[in-house]
């Protein structure tokens, strides 16, 4: 082997190294491959705090999320012109509510759907989205967070929203279980509701 040809293997074990490297630092490892499901690992193996990040109520009021500390709170992120996976996110959080009625009444779960388009989503627009997809008051909240909280909202919980070309926004769509004691402890996919309830129920 020429000298020439050890330092072109030489160069490409290299890259290769730091190729997988770089991998191994996004991926948590190999365990998730993608950046969403890399996500999700990081808060069931490592639960970190949030912040009481704040917010408006649909009352006007201004409040943030340590009201909810003691409680399960399971938060989702929207906006009321989606047609798409918000539409499928409120009839998962109708379903939700139904389910988890009796926690929900005894203190132990709350629902909360963060609007993160506040220049559309007033409190009507958001009363509207919760009775458009048959839930209730009972139980489940709606924020709106001011556009300089929004970004802290977005950063906590890891939702990338991307406005798209037709005036919406592509975003991520999840379940965040943040458990009594401030953490963000799991991330279900939509289709996970079975999931979502076995793992608050056993906690509770």
């Amino acid at each position: 082997m020429s000298k020439d040809t050890r330092m072109s293997a030489l160069a490409f074990a290299l890259a290769l190294a730091a190729a997988l490297y770089v991998s191994a630092q996004v991926t948590d490892g190999f365990q998730a491959f993608t950046l969403e499901s890399a996500r999700r690992h990081a808060a069931l193996r490592t639960p970190r705090n949030v912040a009481p990040l704040q917010f408006i109520t649909l009352g006007g009021e201004q409040s943030d999320l340590a009201r909810y500390q003691g409680s399960w709170v399971l938060v989702d992120f929207i906006y009321t012109r989606c047609e798409t996976l918000c539409t499928s996110l409120g009839a998962v959080y109708a379903q939700l509510q139904r389910r988890l009625s009796r926690e929900i009444a005894n203190g132990q779960v709350r629902l909360l759907s963060v609007s993160f388009d506040p220049i559309h989503d007033g409190a009507e627009q958001l009363l509207a989205f919760r009775t458009r997809h048959g839930g209730s008051a009972l139980g489940w909240d709606m924020a709106r967070p001011s556009s300089v909280e929004l970004s802290r909202w977005l950063k906590d919980f890891g939702v990338v929203v991307i406005p798209d070309e037709f005036g919406g926004f592509a975003h991520n769509a999840a379940i965040h279980v943040v458990g009594p004691d401030a953490r963000l402890r799991a991330i279900f996919d939509l289709d996970d509701v079975d999931e979502v309830v076995r793992h608050v129920q056993a906690a509770s």
